[in-house]
């Protein structure tokens, strides 16, 4: 059995010396033979070893590092709170997470290397709802702005275009953040990790600032977390790409 490793990020997951993507590259797997062969084989390994079913409404969403090596790791989920209501839901996808074998890492020029990525996890339709090609991605709403993402963009285009002004910031970057269940931006961050406390802090502040709640994201009718992350480009003419 497969010990699974905690690891605790920060605000600046990025490709540093441990070799991590922030993400896997477009068009990429995380798992041998695609997610609908992870959702079977979790499928197999949960009903052959008999595991009782949760409680229909648990719900949970690992967060993992696939390394080169295609090894598991978990990054540590602060939310003690949402661990502690879909409890059943986190011990199962932990058992998955340490028992399955057919990980992959992210490929790069030909070169495997580490990544991260994160999966729903609903037990009942891994057990007794579960049926051949099970994707989970075809029963997800998305979170919802206000008035729509349009909106948003140009919300954000608003409380931005002072603070790219102020900072003379050029180039390519990525912001990520979570709509929690109740709607919140929660878990936010930029990245690469630009070397400036002060323009990190007024980013985060600035963001802040966009209060509005969002409808959060369902997974058929259970609100879920979701990670939306989006490139920009830094210029004296912002665009989003």
């Amino acid at each position: 059995m497969k010990k699974v490793i905690f690891l605790l990020f920060s605000s600046s997951v990025c490709f540093v010396q441990a070799q991590f993507l922030d993400e896997y590259p477009k068009n990429q797997d995380f798992y041998e033979g695609g997610i609908v062969n992870f959702y079977k084989e979790a499928h197999e390994y949960l009903s052959s070893n008999k595991f009782k079913e949760c409680d229909a409404e648990e719900i949970y969403q690992p967060r993992i590092i696939v390394t080169k090596d295609s090894n598991v790791k978990l990054v540590k989920d602060n939310d003690t709170a949402y661990i502690a209501k879909n409890k059943c839901a986190y011990n199962l996808a932990i058992e998955v997470i340490k028992n399955l074998k057919h990980w992959k890492p992210a490929e790069v020029k030909g070169g495997k290397v580490g990544a991260v990525t994160e999966f729903i996890f609903y037990p009942k339709d891994l057990l007794s709802q579960y049926k051949e090609g099970y994707n989970p991605n075809a029963f997800i709403l998305p979170a919802q702005y206000p008035d729509g993402m349009k909106k948003f963009n140009e919300d954000f285009h608003d409380n931005f275009m002072a603070l790219f002004f102020d900072y003379h910031i050029n180039g390519d970057i990525n912001l990520e953040f979570y709509i929690s269940t109740e709607g919140k931006i929660i878990n936010s961050r930029i990245y690469p990790v630009i070397d400036n406390r002060d323009f990190n802090v007024d980013f985060l502040r600035t963001l802040s600032r966009i209060k509005k709640t969002w409808k959060p994201a369902l997974y058929s009718h259970i609100p879920i977390k979701q990670r939306i992350a989006f490139p920009m480009k830094f210029s004296m003419n912002f665009n989003e790409r």
